[in-house]
């Protein structure tokens, strides 16, 4: 009973020297920084293959960003953008339906002039799995991956490329530890960080859903929709896994912006990413 006691004093002047470390309540108020990160741009010379039977032959410049997320301790990454190495391709890469893809500075340089390793980065997700959102994935292997099982099963399984997909971007995160999820998941059980299970551009497609102490609630919608009027119309390109599901998600996610009062981010949308605002500046 006597070393119990002086076990209990000790602790509680360790405690008073933040020591103590069993015992010691967790300081995270969850998510207090969004960053922001530019992750390539894409020249569409007729962007009608992404708009059905609307503006044929007229050209579009899409958008591409990244987004890092400091809870905590813990830095988590959505999306990883066009690889890094095009930067170095001052006519960029040419992609489907004659567009060509850029980037003028890389995914690493701008997380280095914030001060974050790829290594220091324990949680990985990406709205889906095609090349302008995981061109950098293979950097990440030290982190945790967070994807739908259905999107799991597409990107590793037998027949990637039926889906658009091109496991040389993505292959080194086979042998990462990997959260396969079938629905919305709270990545850090605190309610800041939600994955929002929309399929339809692709089978596991997904969204994001962050709460900001004082920016409040934004979701960040991948490839749900390609740019705003997209977005308005229900419009779906020909091309994506499901039509039905990708109107569903589209509905799903407008619910959810109005139910929560949130900030929906197009992440294509060229027009809305040059009003928000890029690393080193962060949302709060």
């Amino acid at each position: 009973m006597k070393m119990l006691l002086q076990f209990a004093v000790l602790c509680t002047t360790l405690l008073m020297l933040d020591g103590c470390a069993l015992t010691q309540p967790s300081t995270s108020t969850g998510v207090d920084r969004l960053y922001v990160l530019y992750c390539g741009e894409a020249k569409i010379p007729d962007v009608s293959p992404w708009t059905p039977g609307v503006s044929v032959g007229q050209s579009a410049v899409f958008s591409d960003n990244c987004y890092l997320i400091h809870h905590g301790k813990d830095w988590m990454l959505w999306d990883s953008g066009y690889p890094d190495s095009i930067a170095d391709l001052p006519e960029g890469i040419a992609g489907p339906f004659n567009m060509r893809s850029y980037r003028t500075h890389t995914l690493v340089s701008q997380m280095a002039e914030i001060g974050v390793k790829p290594t220091e980065v324990s949680y990985l997700a990406f709205s889906h799995t095609h090349g302008d959102h995981v061109g950098n994935a293979n950097l990440f292997t030290a982190a945790t991956l967070y994807i739908q099982q259905t999107e799991y099963d597409a990107a590793f399984g037998p027949n990637p490329a039926k889906y658009g997909f091109k496991p040389a971007s993505y292959e080194k995160l086979r042998d990462s530890k990997v959260v396969k999820l079938e629905g919305d998941y709270d990545v850090f059980g605190d309610g800041s960080v939600k994955i929002l299970s929309t399929p339809g551009h692709t089978p596991g497609h997904q969204s994001l859903l962050v709460h900001l102490p004082r920016t409040g609630a934004v979701l960040l919608s991948g490839d749900v929709a390609h740019f705003k009027d997209n977005f308005i119309n229900r419009r779906v390109p020909g091309f994506n896994f499901n039509s039905d599901q990708s109107r569903q998600s589209m509905d799903r996610v407008d619910a959810i912006v109005k139910s929560e009062h949130a900030q929906l981010w197009i992440n294509h949308d060229s027009e809305q990413t040059a009003t928000i605002k890029h690393a080193p500046e962060y949302y709060d």
